[in-house]
């Protein structure tokens, strides 16, 4: 067999580039990961958490195994092979990835009663990157061997390929969070990097077998004896298949890497796309289109195309807080909307209160849903669009308003910064005398300390008057009215009749009969103490288990295929 140094590997300048590329691509697969799960199971930090993880957990293994073979087997060949199969795998996570996502959680659904996303995550990425980034995990002692095997000074190597594992990793972090991700995607930020590994381990191999023509064609190898010319023809048809199965599932990855959508499954979507915050999705059904930053539960906006319309979900509730305000005699109210996403509030305010005169400013930190909420949502021109984090804004703004809404609760994903007695004290701070906040929260859970029950009583630290109205017909809705002024309720009952479009009439005096005043106030989340991810996952498993009950009836019953052949039918 050759025995001769490879070409690529007389040079140590190959050896520090492998580690660069490694170290990046770990990054870069870790924030993909985190980009590719969020729109099934939210960017909390419980799911962070299990990214983390898991990578730590694939890196950990990978480096014991790496250093284990490297002494056994030594053979930096086996090292490239490791990153030609990591670079192909990487590659076919965007289009494979979001099947496995799709069936986990189905399957999970139907086995487990709490802890879905918990669990539904986590074997996630024990089947989509476990793998590819355990193999990673070799690099590091496979080159530190290596070049000990060569008689290089190993502190001095082992200091250089660490420090440029680093530098790769900052790289790798930074490039898919500014650039990559918010221009061409996630599932092109995969191929890219996974596109590197291939061409890094290709290139050893394509080198390797020049080098070997030249050399047989020079008459290097004439004396090489039988046996060894034998298992070298047969180590280099290994490689040759190798090289070619995996440029195959590369090319493959690259050809389907766009062909599938997050919600493959829908029809129905008109857009998808990713910003550096989400990923965003337009769904039209009829008439009526919704906005998500998510695949499974709920939306974050919903309008009719006429704009003219009520929309049946939780905005024709919430528009009933201009309407608690203590002085509306001029007509003329100031609100604020903390969260705007598509605009849909202010957008329904101007619609149905025609005899009225408001001056609305949205808050919204992602300016790609400012563009599509001019593009989809036909937002008016004079609702002023400020780009910005909610709670930043109120720390600069000395503006005051006769209401506020805050819809920032994204549906799985509560920021614990936007449910906090500090953040609600400065919302408190920007509000006129009289004036009313209006917060959306879409998980609602009747089990004690819950996420709404939690959110309300912080509110009620703050606010000495705090209502709570549960939308009921199979929606996970409850809007929470809070203010300085005792009078909500009684200033709603009041003006109703006095209503121009009859149509608020009946969610109106839904609100006012059906409302719950907050008397305890003995939750008090804290920017310092602000569980609400837990208590966020306790709410969703209770909206999952009534959403699945009746296929879990038919699972319990007819087993798994069972199932399949009722969806089917």
């Amino acid at each position: 067999m050759d025995k001769r140094v490879h070409p690529l590997m007389k040079k140590r300048w190959y050896m520090y580039i492998t580690q660069f590329v490694s170290g990046m691509s770990v990054m870069a697969v870790e924030l993909g990961a985190s980009r590719l799960i969020a729109p099934y199971f939210s960017s909390s930090q419980i799911v962070w958490t299990i990214i983390i993880g898991s990578i730590m957990i694939a890196m950990a293994i990978g480096n014991f195994l790496g250093g284990k073979l490297a002494d056994k087997h030594p053979s930096i060949g086996r090292l490239y092979f490791f990153m030609l199969l990591s670079g192909t795998w990487i590659t076919l996570i965007p289009f494979l990835g979001r099947f496995v996502i799709a069936g986990i959680t189905a399957l999970f659904a139907m086995i487990v009663n709490s802890g879905l996303l918990i669990w539904a995550s986590f074997f996630t990425c024990f089947i989509l990157f476990i793998p590819p980034l355990l193999l990673l995990g070799m690099v590091t002692p496979s080159l530190i061997k290596y070049a000990q095997n060569e008689g290089s000074t190993s502190g001095r190597v082992v200091g250089i390929l660490e420090a440029l594992g680093t530098v790769g990793s900052i790289l790798g972090t930074f490039l898919p969070t500014f650039l990559t991700i918010p221009t061409i995607g996630t599932a092109f930020t995969f191929l890219i990097f996974g596109v590197i590994l291939f061409a890094l381990g290709a290139l050893y191999f394509i080198v390797g077998w020049i080098d070997q023509g030249k050399a047989k064609k020079e008459g290097q190898l004439a004396d090489e004896p039988a046996p060894e010319k034998k298992e070298r023809k047969k180590d280099n048809v290994g490689k040759s298949i190798a090289v070619s199965l995996c440029l195959l599932g590369t090319v493959l990855g690259g050809v389907l890497c766009s062909q599938s959508a997050f919600a493959f499954w829908d029809s129905k979507i008109i857009y998808t796309g990713e910003s550096i915050y989400n990923y965003l999705q337009i769904r039209k059904d009829g008439d009526t289109r919704y906005f998500s930053t998510n695949v499974m539960f709920s939306f974050q906006s919903i309008i009719r195309d006429e704009g003219n319309t009520l929309t049946g979900a939780y905005y024709d509730y919430a528009m009933a807080a201009p309407m608690m305000v203590d002085d509306v005699s001029d007509k003329e109210l100031d609100v604020l909307v903390l969260g705007m996403a598509m605009g849909a509030y202010g957008t329904q305010l101007e619609k149905f209160f025609p005899d009225y005169k408001f001056h609305i400013t949205g808050v919204e930190i992602d300016d790609k849903m400012i563009e599509l909420a001019k593009q989809y949502f036909f937002l008016p021109d004079d609702i002023e669009m400020v780009c910005d984090d909610g709670r930043s804004y109120l720390a600069y703004s000395k503006k005051k308003y006769d209401v506020i809404m805050l819809d920032a609760y994204s549906g799985i994903s509560v920021p614990f910064q936007m449910a906090s007695k500090e953040f609600f004290t400065s919302v408190s701070d920007h509000l006129n005398d009289g004036g009313v906040v209006v917060s959306n929260i879409n998980m609602v859970d009747n089990h004690p300390g819950s996420i709404d029950q939690a959110l309300a009583e912080t509110m009620k630290n703050v606010f000495p008057s705090v209502y709570s109205y549960t939308l009921g017909g199979g929606s996970s809705n409850r809007e929470l009215f809070a203010s300085n002024s005792s009078k909500m309720i009684n200033n709603l009952s009041g003006r109703i009749s006095t209503l121009s479009r009859k149509e608020l009439q009946d969610p109106f005096t839904k609100v006012q009969n059906g409302s719950e005043e907050i008397t305890t106030s003995s939750i008090c989340l804290t920017d310092d103490n602000a569980d609400v991810e837990l208590r966020s996952m306790s709410a969703i498993d209770g909206i999952i288990q009534d959403s699945v009950a009746q296929y879990r009836a038919i699972f319990k019953e007819r087993g798994l295929w069972g199932l399949i052949q009722y969806l089917l039918s």
